[in-house]
């Protein structure tokens, strides 16, 4: 029962309305269904005609070389129209109208309608369909398939569209018209729903077979063997998912589908989604492949379907010995007898500097239909640059089916098949990460940062699962395979300010924004070339075109309604001079300008060189926001732009550290709310049972961790608060702020006093480090004659006090002040800055000290906070690494902050007391400090260790200043002798990596010392 091509056009009438209402159409899907299944599952209809009906653009393979300003001309001569009734059909061409040529054709249609056709002479979808097919199938663009085909040798032609056109009803003849188009937006069907409507097994086997055709005739043949050809679709006789699976499997010459993927907005969102082992691969940047290698052939055993779906042997065919070379076709050492499909990715590579070169390079390799298309500005191909596969899949091998196999054991197979030659065929570069480990997003993070800054396109993460997943209800599921790129986090994939310089017009696309009277809807974008002569001598500005783009629905209305924009026929442009390259990519020309161009932010997936264009720009270019604060001066310039293409694209020649750290960081304020998705684990790592052998103190941190983590919330409330007040009360000026930690085997409490604040040291200290010390006290001790004391601050807890962990806080409690070794501050202004020191303690030998009393408590921070140590005769309890005690790296190390906000890090305290560092106390000035350290220093013929602890990631710049203020202070004073070793503070991560005996696997972001990992320098 052949399908009437009305009742089609019933259902996108009424899906069509519905999309305007912002409706969904699922219920009219499957309303029409039920009412129609009947025809739909009668022995004589085809389905393959219905479903190229409803889904045009699925139809790849069939290319008509029909566009709209042809189409207008063949449906004049079919309905004969006049002058007068051909320029109501060109309706659709002026701005502002809202129709399209079908809206145009069912308006003329609707005033003379055609003649009224008998049941006998209605127009069938299959009749629509093998009209669409003969067209096709005398077009050198159409797939091979369809020109091979028996309908190349018909007669029909543009001619039978005109009859066609002259039995049509007014709507029938408007969706008709967007068929041969192509285009129903904004109309968009759920292919998977159309496929589920028709059969419930379709989109499985879809993914097997992705060829309508083949896939029904596979349903039949399953079906017919199995089961009663009357079996109700969806019934109790229907195939499963299952079933499919084990009695189908990929056909050579068919392309096998592809599996559906999420976009990795995050590192959390990956690792929402994957679960498991998942096979994190390198991203190409090259052209999609899937080859079928048929050995029955005698030749042309190779046989490529690109991307789309469209045979492109021909196309391709200077890759095909680098794809037998790498199969060992007619060898003895070939993996396979009969047949094999596989995927990977054409790439061109470099022989003189060995590396694969961009994307562009491709078109120069590789033709279209026998032709090569926009390359008259490139260079010709140099002699040693050639075609190479990147192998990453294989579906068959021999009579076997892959598509039930796990990837893990399918890339096992392809190592087998894929003989690997440099130039000619490789691997996918790939790691294993288990998702379900706690480093895993650290793991992800790195290695994503890694591809970054190598200038790869990104990475692609595959779970350890079958090809095809079947759930629990028989049906299939959707894949967990992710695309993770930059430019899909955030705002990584901002390049910065442009300028929209003209404007055109499209009708089909206009009537895809629903916004009335719509004038423009693509938008040139523009550099300016004479920034400086319209800055300084107001020239005439020049802009040269490097992008055209289609704004949001909302972005367009914002555009809409600022009415600040001028916009003048381009012949009668004298504001802007602009030049639009040949090779600008566009369907409509640029009709308007923008006397006073607008700016707007632009971001893209990197960047390309198209066919003769000759410059970088943008690819794949979007706006994502408009700026009506700034003026046309402010954009990118052509040189700028070009210069930013060249960093982004060309890989660097050494490894930057700096810029990794830089993109780790990124990475993890990119995760919702700027916290990193392993932010938690990391901030309650002391809560943790530790490799101490000590198993009290890991029963304790168990026990005590949800009132550990309490502790640490109050402490950074009682910091926060207290560093507010004393910011707003203090005036002195500083040049920058470092703490100075006391690094100890001992360990550390303070008593709170109304009247003082208590630092405990040990009795006892090192000679090596005494005379240090002694030369710190004095300085302290000179800096506090003549000094006026301050009135006695209101009691509170100090700074310096940060306990990140209850117990190890209750260790430290009250009752054993009388042991502790006491240290009483005095706070007192100056009119110079002075600075706290605290000792560098080891364990080595211990003596007493008488004490000295001061008599103010310290506020923080102080504009200058003079210090003198004493001690009362007691031992103090120990503090010790709790990996290797004494033998810690940081043992008899000074270690300095270069901000008081990383004491605010639960991260970084924590890292301090696995260690066996002391309580951080905050200095102002590290220049200053450092010349009056390093003359007593000097004097006592003393030289100390000291590292400097940063933070290079989210701080860079600040960074560099500092270690340069710090070395132009050296230069200043050649008596100087001790150096400063600068650190990232993430180096404590690396160095209880190295220290703890319980990780066996010792990695260091691939350096070979944890301490060469963050260096970041010497002064």
């Amino acid at each position: 029962m052949p399908l009437p091509f009305s009742a089609v056009c019933d259902l996108l009438e009424q899906s069509y309305r519905l999309c305007q209402s912002r409706k969904r159409n699922v219920a009219a899907v499957h309303t029409w269904f039920r009412r129609h299944r009947t025809a739909v599952d009668a022995h004589d209809t085809d389905l393959a005609a219905l479903l190229s009906a409803l889904l045009p653009e699925k139809r790849t393979d069939r290319v008509y070389c029909i566009q709209t300003p042809t189409l207008e001309r063949i449906i004049g001569r079919a309905l004969m129209l006049g002058a007068s009734r051909m320029l109501e059909l060109t309706t659709y061409k002026r701005p502002g109208a809202g129709v399209d040529l079908a809206d145009c054709v069912e308006r003329i249609l609707s005033v003379t309608p055609n003649a009224v056709q008998g049941d006998r002479c209605q127009v069938t979808v299959e009749e629509v369909d093998q009209l669409l097919h003969g067209l096709a199938a005398r077009i050198r663009w159409s797939a091979p398939a369809i020109r091979q085909s028996s309908a190349s040798m018909s007669h029909q032609s543009r001619g039978d569209l005109e009859s066609i056109y002259r039995r049509l009803s007014p709507r029938d003849a408007k969706w008709f018209t967007r068929l041969v188009l192509k285009d129903y937006q904004p109309l968009i069907f759920d292919a998977h729903l159309l496929y589920r409507s028709c059969d419930p097994v379709l989109p499985c086997i879809l993914q097997i077979r992705d060829d309508f055709t083949e896939a029904l005739d596979a349903i039949s043949a399953a079906r017919g063997s199995l089961l009663p050809m009357t079996a109700a679709a969806g019934g109790p006789g229907a195939l499963s998912a299952r079933r499919v699976l084990a009695t189908i499997k990929p056909k050579l010459g068919v392309k096998v589908g592809r599996q559906q993927w999420h976009k990795g907005r995050s590192i959390k969102h990956c690792i929402d989604i994957g679960s498991g082992r998942m096979s994190v691969e390198t991203k190409m940047d090259g052209e999609y492949c899937q080859i079928h290698v048929d050995m029955s052939r005698p030749k042309k055993k190779v046989q490529i379907f690109s991307k789309s779906g469209k045979d492109s042997t021909e196309d391709r065919e200077r890759v095909i010995p680098a794809i037998e070379r790498a199969l060992r076709l007619n060898t003895n050492e070939c993996g396979f007898q009969k047949a094999c499909i596989l995927e990977g990715e054409l790439v061109v590579y470099n022989d003189l500097e060995n590396t694969i070169m961009p994307f562009h390079k491709i078109r120069g390799h590789v033709t279209r239909r026998g032709r090569y298309l926009n390359t008259e500005q490139d260079s010709q191909p140099k002699p040693y640059e050639h075609l190479m596969m990147v192998y990453y899949d294989i579906f068959l091998l021999d009579d076997q089916s892959l598509m039930d196999v796990v990837h893990s054991e399918r890339f096992k197979l392809l190592e087998k098949v894929i003989h690997c030659e440099r130039g000619i065929a490789a691997l996918v570069q790939r790691e294993i990460l288990d998702f379900r480990h706690s480093m895993a997003a650290s793991a992800l993070r790195k290695a994503f940062a890694k591809v970054v800054i190598e200038r790869g396109e990104g990475l692609v993460l595959k779970p350890d699962e079958p090809y095809i997943i079947i759930g629990d209800n028989g049906q299939t599921t959707s894949c967990r395979c992710i695309k993770l790129k930059k430019e899909y986090i955030g705002a990584f994939g901002d390049v910065g300010d442009f300028a929209i310089v003209g404007a055109g017009f499209h009708a089909a696309r206009a009537k895809a924004h629903r916004i009335p009277n719509l004038k423009w809807t693509h938008f040139y974008v523009g550099c300016l070339n004479n920034k400086e002569e319209v800055r300084r001598w107001d020239h005439r500005p020049e802009f040269t075109v490097v992008c055209a783009v289609e704004l949001s629905e909302a972005l367009l209305r914002s555009f809409l309604a600022l009415g600040e924009l001028s916009a003048v026929p381009r012949a009668e442009n004298t504001s802007t001079k602009l030049t639009i390259p040949a090779g600008i990519q566009c369907p409509v020309g640029l009709t308007v300008a923008f006397t006073n161009p607008m700016v707007v932010d632009l971001r893209c997936f990197s960047f390309d060189k198209p066919g003769n264009i000759g410059f970088w720009t943008p690819r794949f270019p979007a706006v994502t926001k408009l700026h009506t604060d700034r003026d046309y001066t402010d954009v990118v310039t052509f040189d700028e732009l070009q210069a930013l293409a060249i960093e982004a694209v060309e890989k660097p020649e050494l490894e930057d550290s700096q810029e990794n750290l830089h993109w780790i960081a990124k990475l993890e304020g990119a995760d919702p709310r700027g916290i990193a998705v392993d932010a938690v684990s990391q901030a309650t790592a002391s809560t943790m049972p530790t490799p101490s052998p000590a198993k009290m103190t890991q029963s304790t941190a168990s026990a005590g961790s949800q009132s550990s983590k309490a502790a640490t919330e109050m402490s950074r409330h009682s910091h926060h608060a207290t560093l507010t007040e004393t910011i707003r009360e203090g005036n002195v000026q500083r040049d920058a702020s470092i703490s100075i930690i006391s690094i100890s085997t001992s360990s550390a409490t303070e008593e709170l006093s109304p009247q003082k604040t208590a630092i405990f040291a040990p009795a006892k200290r090192a000679q090596d480090v005494r005379s240090s010390e002694q030369s710190l006290k004095r300085a302290c001790r000179a800096s506090l004659r003549g000094s006026p004391v301050l009135p006695i601050a209101s009691p509170r807890t100090p700074l310096g006090i940060i306990d990140v962990n209850v117990s190890y806080g209750d260790s430290q409690s009250a009752d054993g002040l009388d042991s502790q070794a006491t240290v009483k501050l005095e706070l007192r202004r100056a009119e110079t800055a002075e600075h706290d020191v605290i000792e560098i303690l080891s364990s080595d030998a211990e003596e007493d000290e008488p004490t000295q009393e001061m008599g103010s408590q310290r506020r923080f921070p102080a504009p200058a906070v003079p210090m003198t140590v004493s001690s009362q005769g007691e031992k103090a309890q120990r503090l010790r690494c709790k990996h290797v005690g004494d033998e810690c790296g940081f043992v008899g190390k000074t270690l300095l902050l270069s901000s008081p906000a990383l004491l605010h890090l639960a991260e970084l305290t924590t890292l301090f007391h696995e260690h066996g560092v002391d309580v951080p106390r905050v200095v102002p000035c590290i220049e200053t400090w450092w010349k009056t350290q390093q003359k007593q220093s000097q004097e006592q013929k003393q030289s100390r260790v000291l590292l400097l602890l940063v933070d290079s990631v989210h701080h860079g710049a600040e960074t560099k200043a500092l270690i340069a203020r710090l070395n132009a202070a050296r230069r200043d004073d050649v008596g100087l002798r001790d150096c400063i070793t600068v650190y990232d503070w993430r180096v404590l991560k690396h160095v209880s990596i190295a220290e703890d005996a319980l990780i066996t696997k010792k990695y260091y972001d691939g350096f070979q010392d944890p301490w060469r990992r963050w260096y970041c320098g010497l002064v």
